[in-house]
Parts: structure tokens; C-alpha cells; sequence
């Protein structure tokens, strides 16, 4: 028998060869195809529970300013850059209301300031305490007064019920005797920036706790620029902030980003919902709830609330403030240093002090306030709006408002 040409052999041994390599690259490629494509869905998965989870807080888009055609003023010993309009935008569950901390791309570099300046070392927040003026004696009988708040309610349900293509919330509760009157004050609402108030107060509970300090210092990490925001306007990466700043910018300012820095210190909103509903939670932020909006459409999400529960917020605030006037006086300072113009203080006597926090969903038409107005007497109060007409949207906040002052007025 012939023997086996060895030059066939060799060449037969490196093309098996070659071919067993090839395989093994094919197989290393796919192998590492796979883990990418598990990667990305598992990420996107995750992103999607944190969303839905926490819709409308901290969004894709922005929550800045949240004004209505409205110029900010600035109170700020450090001349904050004007902020301009944005909206918080914000969806229901149909396209999640996204909840997540720096979602956006980050920059890296930061926007900076417009004047440049590059300097790290944190800014030092210098305002003048706030205090309530003394409570005024009522003049009117209760039973007056009974009358009076009788009248106001109808006044208000009159108003509303004339009102077409929108959906209107309202609470006021008396800081003095614990009066109340609420009219679809239990409905639905996207709360927008204001929620920012809750997650201030338990920032504040742990400050008095001294589980966190105020003069903490957090390192901006740089971000997407945000339309009014004043971090992202006048900071650059590696900028040194208090932590009693960031809850200043976020509640003057309605600032989205030291609303994500604030919550990602204290862990995320879902290491303190609990907390914000032990307080109220009618309808708690983190349930999914079905409503009906102001143009006939259904959705169905989280990220909602009620003016019953976003009144009893700021009046658990006032609560805390009068038995511990130390561990609230920085909430008390922003909101009555507040840096968005007030719809509801149109209405009341000029130099009448409101502490607000405005918040607006531009894309579900949405718009709510919350207030403390140091009238005749301290009063508490929720309005909220649904419409897509900015101008019905205004003359709405002050129609109810003004009923509310006449009603508070009257009484003294």
C-alpha cells in the first residue's frame, strides 16, 4: 500500500488548523454579542422600574423655573443669573414620567457660568430669617364666619363649573383654628416641582437628627445643560455645594438638579416615601393610580398626588416650624425668598407675605401652588390647574385665590 504523501498531510493539518481557529473567534464574537445585548436590556429594564416607579419628580427633560409667563426675582446674596421658562416634563404611564437621577447625558466640563467664573469653593447662603407676624383678633362671630366660608365655597364651585376644557383642585386649611375647606381637593393631581417641599422635610427631619449636616459639602459631577436651572447656568464640573444650598436652589428656584443631588444623598426617593406618607398619602406619590384628565383622556401611572395631601404637607411644615422653629427655618427662608413669582399673591394685599413653591407639567398641562400666606391670619392653601390655556390657566389661579383673600378679609 502507498504511503501517505506527507506534504498532503501537513497542509491538511493547517487548514483543520485554521478552521478550528476561526471557529473559536466566530464563537468568542457571538459570546461577547450576547453579553452586550444582555447588558443593554437589563439596564433598560432597570431604567424603566426606576421610572415607573417614580414618574414626574425628576424627569427626562427639565423642572426649573415652572412660571407662567412670569420673571423670576433674585434674592440671593451671590446675583443668581436670571433663570428663564421651562417646563417639567413630565408623562403619565403610557410613556413613563421619568424618575431618574441624571438621566440626561452628563457634560463633563459643566455649561459654567456666563461670566466664567471657575472658582470650586462653595457659596455661602446668607438670607434674613422669616418670621410669622402676629395672629390679628377676629372681629366676626363664628357663626359670620361660618357664613362667610359658605359664601367662598360657592363662590368657588360657581366659578369652576363655568369653566369648560378644565380641571381645578382646592384646599385652604386655617394655620390658626384647623378650618378647612377642600372642593375636589381628594382628585388626581400631577404635583410637578412641589413635591420638592416633602423631600425637603425629611431632609430636614435628618438634619435635626444628625444623620446628615446641613454644611455637608456635595461635589458637582457636571450635567446636560437644564433651561433655568442655576446650576447648570452658572456651575462647572468639580464645583463644591452646601447641602442646605441645594435645598435652597430646589425650593427657590425649582431647581431640577439640586432636587436629584438632594435625593441621591438621602438615597433615592424610594429609601423615603414612607416617610412622606406617614405624613399624608390620601393618594400616595409612589401608587399607581386611574384618572381622567382635563381634555377626556385616561391614564394610569404614579408620580400623583391630591391637594388634600400637598396641603397637609406645608401645614405639617408649619406645625414643625412653630414647635421647632431651628430645624424648619431653612424652608421657611426659601419659600418666602422664593424666586418664582407667585400666582396666588396677585390677589392679596400688597406686602402680604406668601411662602410658595409653583410647580408645572407644561406637557400634561398641569400647574400647581402651595402656599403659606401670613394674612390676617396664617392660612394654607393648594390650587391646582389643568388646562392647555396658559391665559384661563392665570386668571383661574387668581379668580380662586382672590375669594379666598376677600373671605380671609372679611373675617377681620
Amino acid at each position: 500500500m502507498k504511503a501517505p504523501n506527507p506534504t498532503f498531510l501537513d497542509r491538511a493539518e493547517k487548514i483543520h488548523g485554521k478552521r478550528k481557529k476561526i471557529t473559536l473567534i466566530l464563537l468568542a464574537a457571538l459570546s461577547v454579542l450576547v453579553l452586550i445585548v444582555v447588558f443593554v436590556v437589563t439596564v433598560a429594564s432597570k431604567q424603566k422600574e426606576y421610572a415607573e416607579a417614580y414618574p414626574d419628580l425628576v424627569g427626562r427633560a427639565t423642572d426649573t423655573t415652572t412660571t407662567i409667563d412670569m420673571t423670576t426675582s433674585s434674592r440671593m446674596t451671590t446675583a443668581p443669573t436670571e433663570t428663564t421658562e421651562t417646563s417639567e416634563t413630565t408623562e403619565s404611564s403610557e410613556t413613563p414620567l421619568a424618575p431618574s437621577i441624571h438621566t440626561e447625558t452628563e457634560d463633563t466640563s459643566g455649561t459654567g457660568s456666563e461670566t466664567g467664573n471657575n472658582d470650586t469653593s462653595p457659596e455661602e447662603l446668607n438670607l434674613t430669617d422669616f418670621h410669622f407676624s402676629s395672629l390679628r383678633s377676629q372681629i366676626v362671630s363664628h357663626q359670620k364666619r361660618a357664613v362667610l366660608l359658605d359664601q367662598m365655597k360657592n363662590n368657588i364651585e360657581s366659578y369652576i363649573k363655568n369653566q369648560s376644557n378644565m380641571r381645578v383642585s382646592f384646599r385652604y386649611i386655617s394655620l390658626r383654628n384647623g378650618e378647612e375647606l377642600g372642593i375636589r381637593e381628594l382628585d388626581p393631581i400631577v404635583p410637578g416641582g412641589t413635591f420638592a417641599l416633602p423631600v425637603s422635610m425629611v431632609l430636614n427631619e435628618s438634619f435635626t437628627a444628625g444623620s446628615l449636616n446641613p454644611s455637608e459639602i456635595i461635589t458637582y459631577a457636571g450635567h446636560a445643560a437644564v433651561n433655568g436651572s442655576y446650576i447648570s447656568t452658572n456651575y462647572f464640573s468639580g464645583k463644591q455645594i452646601y447641602l442646605n444650598f441645594l435645598e435652597y436652589l430646589m425650593l427657590s428656584y425649582n431647581d431640577r438638579i439640586a432636587l436629584e443631588m438632594v435625593l441621591d444623598k438621602l438615597g433615592g426617593m424610594e429609601s423615603i416615601i414612607d416617610k412622606i406618607n406617614a405624613i399624608s398619602s390620601y393618594l400616595p406619590y409612589d401608587k399607581e393610580v386611574f384618572y381622567t384628565d382635563y381634555s377626556g383622556k385616561d391614564h394610569q401611572g404614579a408620580g400623583r398626588t391630591t391637594c388634600f395631601d400637598m396641603s397637609n404637607y406645608i401645614k405639617s411644615l408649619y406645625s414643625a416650624y412653630t414647635t421647632n422653629p431651628a430645624g424648619y427655618q431653612s424652608i421657611i427662608n426659601a419659600l418666602a425668598n422664593s424666586n418664582v413669582e407667585s400666582p396666588i399673591a396677585s390677589s392679596f394685599a400688597r406686602g402680604t407675605p406668601v411662602l410658595h413653591i409653583y410647580g408645572r407639567n407644561a406637557e400634561m398641562n398641569a400647574y400647581t401652588e402651595l402656599a403659606i400666606i401670613d394674612a390676617e391670619e396664617p392660612v394654607a392653601v393648594c390650587i391646582y390647574v389643568e388646562c392647555e390655556n396658559k391665559a384661563k390657566v392665570t386668571e383661574t389661579f387668581s379668580t380662586i385665590a382672590g375669594y379666598l383673600a376677600e373671605y380671609i378679609k372679611n373675617c377681620y
